[in-house]
C-alpha cells in the first residue's frame, strides 16, 4: 500500500449560458492550468511573506487565442470581468476516506447591453492584493462562447487541493 499523499493544486471551469429568464442554453467544463505566479502567491501566503492578502477575487475573460501558458500573467486580450465577493473554501472527503480542499469563485456576468455578439475565448482568475497588486492565478484557453444580449454567462471555478 502507497501511503504517500500526492500533493497537487488543479482547477477546473464550467461555464453556463443562461436565458435572460434562466434556462440553461448551454454548459461546458474545461480544465485548467494553474500559473506560476498564482503557485507562488499560494507559497507566500503559506510562509507569511505577503504585505497584502486578497482582497477582491474575479474571473477575467477574453478573446485571446494562445493556449495557456504556466508563464502568463495576463489574459491574451481581457474584455471583462466578474466579481466574487464571498469565495469558499470547503473540506471533501472522497470515497477513499482522503480529504480534498476546494475553493470556489462564481461569478456572473451579465448580459450584453448592445445587439452584439462577444465571443470568448479564455479566462482567469484575476485576485488583487491590496489596492492594486494583481495575479492571475489561473488561465483557460477553450472553444469560442458567443455571449450576447440575451444572455447571461456563469462562471464557476473550482480549485482543488
Amino acid at each position: 500500500m502507497d501511503l504517500r499523499e500526492k500533493q497537487a493544486v488543479s482547477g477546473v471551469l464550467t461555464l453556463e449560458l443562461l436565458g435572460t429568464d434562466g434556462t440553461l442554453v448551454e454548459r461546458r467544463t474545461v480544465p485548467n492550468l494553474i500559473t506560476t505566479a498564482g503557485k507562488q502567491l499560494l507559497a507566500n501566503l503559506l510562509m507569511g511573506k505577503v504585505d497584502a492578502l486578497p482582497t477582491r477575487w474575479a474571473i477575467a475573460v477574453g478573446t485571446g487565442t494562445a493556449q495557456a501558458q504556466v508563464s502568463d500573467t495576463q489574459l491574451g486580450t481581457q474584455v471583462d470581468q466578474a466579481l466574487d465577493a464571498a469565495p469558499k473554501v470547503e473540506v471533501i472527503t472522497r470515497a477513499d476516506g482522503l480529504s480534498v480542499i476546494r475553493a470556489t469563485v462564481t461569478a456572473t456576468l451579465p448580459a450584453l447591453t448592445q445587439a452584439t455578439v462577444q465571443p470568448l475565448t479564455e479566462a482567469g482568475i484575476q485576485i488583487t492584493q491590496g489596492a492594486t497588486t494583481r495575479v492571475l492565478f489561473n488561465r483557460v484557453r477553450f472553444e469560442e462562447v458567443n455571449r450576447g444580449p440575451n444572455m447571461v454567462m456563469k462562471m464557476t471555478w473550482e480549485i482543488s487541493f
